[in-house]
């Protein structure tokens, strides 16, 4: 009678013809075999996925700074405005930095959104 042998970790599963098929690190059923656990990302997977957020953080950021520049610039700024692009300025720095956290890229404290 066939079934399948399982791996432990639940990485996958192979066909089998019997349980004297099954290896050390597997388990043998009958029943169809579980889905496959997922693996963790990879720490190349990670730093992808941190600098596409850090991307995604900085483009709006230098969306929010274009006219709040253009209003320096121009001589043209309130006094809010000046404070709010200096937020901006200092938030786009530190999300520029977070590669240099001591977690990186496992646990990052990305930095809070300017109001």
């Amino acid at each position: 009678m066939s079934g399948f042998a399982v791996r432990n970790d639940g990485q996958g599963w192979r066909s089998v013809d019997g349980q004297e098929d099954i290896l050390p690190n597997e388990w043998y059923t009958k029943e169809n075999p579980p889905d496959p656990v997922p693996l963790p990302p990879t720490r190349e997977e990670l730093i992808e996925q941190v600098n596409a957020k850090r991307d995604s953080l900085l483009a709006t950021a230098a969306n929010r700074m274009g006219p709040l520049q253009d209003a320096v610039d121009l001589d043209e700024a309130t006094s809010v405005e000046v404070s709010q692009l200096k937020s901006w300025k200092q938030y786009r720095v530190a999300l520029n930095r977070v590669e240099q956290q001591e977690n990186f890229p496992v646990d990052i404290a990305w930095p809070e959104l300017p109001k």
